[in-house]
């Protein structure tokens, strides 16, 4: 697939919405499912042909992308979609477990709303093993543990969260692509239902360790993911 390819057909929901914000979305749509891969230049004039708007519109949509975090603008390189490695993974996984147990540990027992948020994530999971969707499996995921992170109460823990959310989605799709857990999502499922019976009935130090030991595996599959992704380039390069 060539660059031209991966921006064929781009905008067209922003041409009803004419929005930065709305190209934003198509992009990251793209770049999480693989069609824009890592290490792609976004290019203003690009964007703009492909998405049909003014230049204007795609610069403030990479503007957007790059505090996203997804993207990167280098002085004499311009944007490029991020390429994660190792070190990345463990980074934001680690950021993770430290917001996520800090939401375990806050709660001493789940109020109604904060029973819906798990309740609907849970469903949503459900709805993504029926559509047979990666992106939707994703979505629910993060979904789920966001509402974890929102146990805590701190509106500065949910921005720090939010800040590497896209990271986390990147990440998670790769992984769900290579592993194909959309093919038989059951055991996710059964796991993540696991970990909120344990936090529903009150027993924190189980529901901790369960999470830890789910962040920790999925950090270190994920992990094994991109350097397997990084050495085939390397061949491919080679």
């Amino acid at each position: 697939m060539t660059a031209e390819d991966a921006f064929a057909g781009l905008g067209a929901t922003v041409q009803r919405k004419g929005s930065a914000d709305q190209l934003a979305e198509e992009i990251l749509d793209r770049i999480m499912n693989g069609q824009i891969p890592p290490g792609t230049s976004l290019r203003e004039a690009t964007l703009a042909s492909s998405g049909g708007v003014a230049r204007n519109t795609a610069r403030e949509a990479i503007r957007i992308l790059v505090a996203e975090g997804l993207v990167q603008h280098y002085p004499h390189r311009g944007a490029v979609v991020c390429e994660l490695d190792a070190d990345d993974v463990r980074d934001v996984y680690r950021i993770r477990l430290m917001a996520e147990l800090e939401g375990v540990r806050s709660v001493t027992s789940l109020s109604p709303a904060q029973t819906r948020c798990f309740d609907e994530s849970l469903a949503r999971f459900e709805e993504a093993a029926r559509s047979q969707s990666i992106s939707r499996l994703v979505a629910a995921d993060l979904a789920f543990h966001t509402c974890i992170v929102e146990l805590a109460g701190s509106p500065r823990l949910e921005r720090m969260y939010r800040s590497i959310a896209n990271e986390v989605r990147f990440g998670f799709s790769l992984l769900s692509t290579a592993d194909r857990e959309i093919d038989n999502p059951d055991p996710l499922i059964a796991e993540h239902r696991e970990i909120y019976k344990k936090l529903a009935v009150g027993d924190i130090d189980t529901c901790a360790q369960l999470l830890t030991d789910h962040l920790n595996f999925f950090s270190s599959r994920m992990q094994e993911v991109v350097r397997r992704r990084d050495n085939d380039q390397q061949v491919t390069g080679s």
